[in-house]
């Protein structure tokens, strides 16, 4: 497949986007080629906030320094990492999103230590086992230079094991598409490919591929193009939580003229 062979047509609009698939033996087949793409960027659906509790804590490092001051409900610890143990090593692993202090308090068990209510939003990140029969729970923290380091541990986390649903997919929508076979026959059978996917490649002005993504195949619906023709326009029915922000718009306008030509325009 030569992407120079594909990246043009007898239209009045360039072709900005190729859908391509490896096969079982690696080599890349060509699904398509659209004229644009609606929903390609966004931001990242922001997490539920909720409301969890620390309880038994002995802080330490950022989250030490915050209690200590007069304004801890404030501020923000940042990314907080709740790494759950057993009796050798951490088995799970969570992230604590902005997570503010809401209220603190003496532990009635343990007036040396802390209960200390967070507001949040609970993201789970890995996990190997099932929870421990006596967990231990170690936090860490963000400082102002980047680094990671410990900011205590408690002897529970209330409200971290909840059930939670996942996010409601953002659909994409590929506008002004010409399919080839293998989309055609997706289109024909949407529910044999949903769990299938595809490498969107973003051409530049010159045919030349400047970036690429990968989209499942989970498809909504077609129907005649807007932009007439032969062409469709077909809604995929997630377009992925890893989107570039809008902010990177004029990076990618500036990229589709071709390669910059000066460094650093990336820096702001």
């Amino acid at each position: 497949m030569r992407i120079a062979d594909l990246a043009g047509w007898d239209r009045d609009f360039p072709v900005k986007y190729l859908l391509v698939k490896e096969d079982e033996d690696g080599v890349e087949q060509f699904w398509g080629r659209c004229a644009g793409v609606e929903g390609l960027f966004g931001e990242p659906v922001p997490l539920p906030r909720e409301v969890l509790t620390l309880r038994g804590c002995r802080p330490d490092g950022p989250l030490c320094e915050l209690l200590a001051g007069p304004d801890a409900s404030a501020r923000s610890l940042g990314e907080v990492c709740v790494e759950v143990w057993d009796d050798e090593r951490p088995v799970q692993w969570w992230t604590l999103v902005d997570a503010v202090v809401v209220a603190h308090q003496p532990c009635p068990a343990d007036p040396e230590r802390r209960d200390i209510v967070l507001g949040a939003g609970v993201r789970s990140e890995e996990s190997f086992l099932g929870l421990p029969a006596a967990p231990r729970f170690e936090l860490f923290a963000g400082t102002a230079t980047g680094d990671t380091v410990g900011a205590g541990r408690c002897s529970a986390v209330d409200g971290l094991f909840e059930e939670r649903a996942a996010p409601a997919p953002v659909p994409l929508e590929l506008i002004g598409c010409e399919p080839a076979e293998p989309l055609l026959a997706a289109l024909r059978r949407p529910r044999r490919t949903e769990r299938d996917w595809v490498e969107l490649l973003v051409l530049d002005r010159h045919g030349a591929v400047m970036a690429s993504r990968t989209l499942g195949l989970a498809i909504t619906g077609a129907r005649p193009s807007v932009l007439g023709g032969t062409l469709v326009d077909i809604t995929l029915t997630d377009g992925g939580s890893d989107r570039p922000s809008p902010a990177a718009r004029p990076i990618w306008a500036h990229w589709y003229q071709g390669p910059p030509t000066e460094p650093n325009l990336w820096a702001p």
